[in-house]
């Protein structure tokens, strides 16, 4: 069994579009696309993911009165 590379975002954002474009072909037999569909959706949930974590980061970031990063800001 193949282990799981961890991709960064922006390396999962292009898996993600390269994905879509396979898909959009409609070359593939139905297996394939569902297996293709199964990837896209399981990389478009961890990129979600990365972004709400990001978009608290920032929230957090943008309520300190002087930008100064709170333990809460880690997490």
């Amino acid at each position: 069994m193949a282990e799981k590379k961890e991709f960064s975002f922006e390396e999962s954002i292009s898996e993600l579009e390269k994905i879509v474009a396979n898909m959009e072909k409609g070359e593939l037999p139905l297996d394939a696309q569902l297996a293709n569909f199964e990837e896209g959706i399981k990389i478009a949930r961890e990129c979600t993911k990365v972004l709400d974590e990001a978009e608290k980061k920032v929230s957090i970031l943008t309520k300190k009165p002087s930008g100064e990063m709170g333990e809460e800001a880690m997490q």
